[in-house]
């Protein structure tokens, strides 16, 4: 009688160990910036509120991740709805991360894999490493994207504003007519939107040269950290930004 009863107790005291021994603290996990912390206004400018609750994870730094598509139309506006009419491919990038933002299940995602394996890069800055400006001084702050601008898009941290810049992929591939967010003929040329030059620019089906007077960026965000146990990346859910258009 008594071994019936104590069975179940061993049972469940035995899992319990198991799990502080090979549990969560193998799998840490970064809080996400939630999507509702983010304020996005007509086609050019969006807030990011960024939380302050990482003081127990192992936060590092945020990264930005963007794609620009090719469009030949206008948007005021650029709610999800829109993406298919600016480009399908965005409809089709944003169908496979939008499971992901605000999600409690998919955790310790590698965001980096995923965004790449959909043709995403790195936003950088002219002049300024991206993943110290947006380290722990952000916390608690609000930071600001700005393509309402002809000179160049920006982004303002810490009451400092810096110059957005696409990626070259570490020098793999050269951006054309130059690295700023600007909307040029050169940017949506067909015949620079290969691997060696435009690697960041997708184009539009189904429409003229004549037609493709219009970019759109599309700029999602991630919190990463380093896993004390495997000192490997690990990447909180992402959030995205917004979808900009590219001003002229």
């Amino acid at each position: 009688m008594t071994s019936g009863i104590f069975k179940p107790l061993f049972l469940v005291l035995l899992s319990s160990s198991f799990l502080l021994t090979c549990g969560i603290e193998d799998y840490p996990v970064i809080n996400a910036i939630p999507q509702s912390n983010i304020i996005q206004v007509m086609n050019n400018r969006a807030t990011v509120r960024i939380p302050n609750n990482y003081s127990d994870s192992p936060f590092s730094h945020f990264a930005v991740f963007y794609r620009i598509y090719v469009s030949n139309i206008p948007q005021a506006s650029t709610p999800e709805n829109t993406f298919s009419a600016i480009n399908s491919v965005l409809a089709s990038d944003y169908n496979s991360f939008r499971g992901y933002i605000d999600s409690t299940t998919h955790v310790n995602v590698n965001m980096d894999s995923l965004f790449q394996g959909r043709g995403y890069k790195y936003l950088a800055l002219q002049d300024r490493n991206i993943f110290s400006v947006l380290g722990t001084s952000v916390l608690g702050t609000i930071v600001e994207f700005d393509f309402s601008s002809s000179r160049a898009p920006t982004m303002t941290a810490n009451y400092t504003t810096y110059t957005l810049w696409r990626s070259d992929g570490s020098g793999i591939f050269s951006p054309q007519p130059n690295r700023l967010f600007i909307n040029r003929p050169e940017l949506s040329r067909v015949e620079n939107i290969t691997s060696m030059i435009n690697a960041d620019v997708v184009n539009k089906s189904g429409i003229t040269a004549e037609e493709r007077h219009y970019t759109y960026a599309a700029l999602f965000i991630t919190a990463v950290g380093i896993n004390s146990a495997t000192y490997s990346e690990i990447y909180s859910t992402p959030s995205l930004i917004h979808v900009f258009q590219l001003p002229d």
